[in-house]
């Protein structure tokens, strides 16, 4: 098994990688739907949206609902959209082995940070309702920097804020998004089995371990 030796940082998608947070997103899409009189789409369907921010969801929902352009209905949507979301987002629940993992990591005395495309509104309810908050050292969200993953530059601020060199740090994510932001970043990428991929492929050589259960990852960091 491949160790990866002196790492000092460890950076987390959020959505697919940590929290499995299809239920919530799906049902707030689904209500913002409702309202707006548009039909309802089945929850697989929602799944491949996201990953890539809370507006790239809403307008690829919308655009499933009606089968056209849908960005005369864009804004009210958001609105919608954040308002049941808001309500639910807190409600998502840690992949297995989640919890017991960073906990391990952070005694070893490796920073830890959550480096995600969602939104800081829904980003800090979630993080502070599980108690993940406590371990981490930076927690970057979609709207915090001027550009999201797949650009590095949220990748990038985080290790600036805790002042950790890439070679030294790891990006731990579910998607061709993170596989590419740890890598232009010029961090490691490991990649967890699960999550949400919008039916692309995450094997690539520019990942460096694909995880087969998170817990593994207390097992290859040294």
């Amino acid at each position: 098994m491949e160790k990866f030796s002196n790492t000092k940082a460890i950076l987390f998608d959020l959505d697919g990688t940590l929290f499995q947070t299809d239920p919530e997103l799906s049902d707030a899409i689904n209500l913002m739907l409702s309202d707006l009189k548009m039909p309802g789409l089945k929850k697989d369907n929602i799944k491949n949206f996201i990953g890539k921010g809370a507006k790239n969801l809403i307008e690829q929902s919308l655009r499933a609902a009606l089968k056209k352009d849908p960005s005369l209905f864009l804004k009210k949507a958001e609105q919608l959209f954040e308002k049941h979301y808001l309500k639910i987002a807190a409600n998502s629940q840690m992949y297995e082995g989640v919890e017991k993992t960073i906990n391990y990591l952070k005694t070893q005395g490796i920073l830890l940070g959550c480096v995600t495309n969602k939104p800081g509104i829904y980003t800090s309810d979630l993080m502070h309702k599980s108690g993940l908050n406590e371990y981490m050292d930076i927690i970057v969200s979609g709207d915090t920097t001027e550009k999201k993953k797949p650009n590095p530059m949220p990748i990038t601020y985080a290790l600036n804020q805790i002042k950790i060199e890439p070679k030294d740090a790891i990006m731990v994510g579910d998607s061709c998004i993170d596989i590419e932001a740890g890598f232009a970043a010029g961090t490691f990428v490991i990649t967890v089995p699960y999550g949400y991929q919008y039916e692309e492929s995450i094997v690539s050589d520019k990942v460096d371990y694909a995880l087969s259960n998170f817990s593994e990852l207390s097992q290859i960091i040294n």
